[in-house]
């Protein structure tokens, strides 16, 4: 017959331990002084902290053990409890029940505190959390939804990534989308064009093969017009790169920068910037251009003297401008993350990182049910990022990067589970990730 460890009384163990409560023992000797008027109470009672920390008060080694004992009967209770859970996911799918039951696990957190001694009552909801999040994962796992996620992640092959391939990218000649497409592919053939929703236009229609757009950057944040466009297009991120940004400020020959007063380039780059433009003599403005390479086009092209762009070295070169300074932008190291988007997704390389589109129910909790599953199934999340959802107030969508990719047991075990817990999930490709 197993022990009834949940049923034994605070006192018993401490008992069994070799601790002992107050007045279960000797009485303090040095009270027993200060009743007879012999040394004083604080006196004596340093002494007795000095003893105190000299000799340990527990056997280590045996509340050890006791603790080894106590968790073999939790492993066996645990399994007990997931058997039943097994029992009772099999009766949701006969009637059409959904996994989680708020009602029920409200409930058996609220029941759990009640039967709690008081000083373990705030331990019962992180501790009754956690036993039904897996208990709703193992559930999840054994109906083997066929949520969307799983049927794009079971169509997603292995690829040789091209060495040569129609990229288009924003901008002009030394952009530094340009840049990036030069370093993922050996020999791009590289079309430019106006707007990034011009691309992805041309990567949808067939004209290209491939798009290159920026994604963030380590001190600007997020490019939020290209999360839009993840959003809205049904493109697939099969790789990405991940490039340090230095920012030069270029003018025509014989420019200094006391003759500045206008500065152009890309509102990205503007905001990287912020402190050396404020610091210009000539009190330079900033004035947003479409990308850096087509603010050093401006310039050069522009009759006035009083202009310079934030660009690359290498669109002075193109451009033939003069370098004013270098490595301008205010955090030394700054960095673009770069992905390349095809119609279909694919795996190229040696993919690690997957990513997603998500909305959870507005409901409290919904955002951390998502998050305990991926804890729950071991897999490591590398991003969250929150955005506002068109139309709908106060209420976001969040893209998930996670470290795990289609033939992985634990992403096909997310595939079938966390879209289970959102409003929307959606796959936006799986990719490695590579530096320039």
């Amino acid at each position: 017959m197993e022990a009834d460890v949940s049923r034994a009384e605070p006192a018993e163990i401490m008992h069994d331990s070799g601790l002992e409560g107050p007045g279960s023992g000797e009485a303090c000797a040095s009270c027993e002084l200060d009743a007879a008027g012999g040394e004083s109470s604080a006196s004596s009672h340093a002494s007795s902290a000095e003893g105190a920390a000299a000799a340990p008060v527990v056997d280590l080694a045996e509340s050890r053990a006791r603790i080894d004992e106590i968790d073999a009967h939790i492993i066996d209770l645990f399994q007990r409890r997931m058997r039943i859970s097994r029992d009772v996911a099999a009766y949701k799918k006969a009637t059409g029940m959904q996994v989680f039951d708020k009602a029920r696990e409200d409930a058996k957190v609220a029941r759990a505190r009640e039967l709690a001694d008081d000083e373990f009552k705030v331990y019962m909801a992180p501790l009754f959390d956690l036993l039904m999040e897996m208990s709703r994962s193992y559930q999840d796992n054994i109906l083997a939804h066929d949520t969307q996620l799983a049927r794009d992640a079971r169509v997603v092959g292995r690829a040789e990534f091209p060495a040569s391939a129609r990229v288009a990218v924003q901008g002009v000649l030394g952009a530094y989308s340009h840049i990036a497409a030069t370093e993922l592919f050996n020999e791009p053939e590289v079309s430019f064009l106006s707007t990034w929703e011009d691309v992805c236009d041309a990567v949808e229609s067939g004209a290209a093969e491939f798009g290159v757009l920026p994604l963030e950057n380590s001190t600007a944040g997020a490019v939020d017009r290209v999360y839009a466009l993840m959003r809205s297009r049904g493109l697939f991120i099969v790789r990405a790169a991940t490039m340090r940004i230095e920012h030069d400020l270029l003018a025509k020959p014989g420019v200094s920068l006391e003759d500045v007063h206008e500065v152009f380039s890309h509102e990205q780059a503007l905001r990287q910037c912020e402190g050396f433009i404020a610091g210009l003599p000539g009190d330079a403005v900033a004035s947003v251009r479409a990308n850096t390479a087509m603010a050093a086009q401006a310039v050069a092209n522009s009759p006035r003297r009083d202009v310079a762009a934030i660009s690359s070295a290498a669109c002075a070169r193109i451009y033939g401008l003069d370098v004013l300074a270098h490595d301008i932008q205010d955090e030394g190291d700054n960095y673009t993350r770069f992905v390349c988007v095809a119609r279909k997704p694919a795996l190229y390389g040696a993919p690690t990182t997957s990513s997603f589109l998500i909305v959870t129910p507005h409901i409290a909790g919904a955002l951390h049910r998502v998050l305990a599953r991926l804890a729950t199934l071991g897999i490591n999340m590398t991003k969250l990022q929150s955005r506002p959802i068109p139309g709908r107030e106060f209420e976001f969508m969040f893209y998930v990067d996670v470290q795990c990719v289609p033939g992985d047991e634990a992403f096909d075990a997310m595939a079938r589970q966390i879209p289970t817990l959102c409003e929307v999930c959606r796959y936006l490709g799986s990719y490695e990730e590579v530096s320039c």
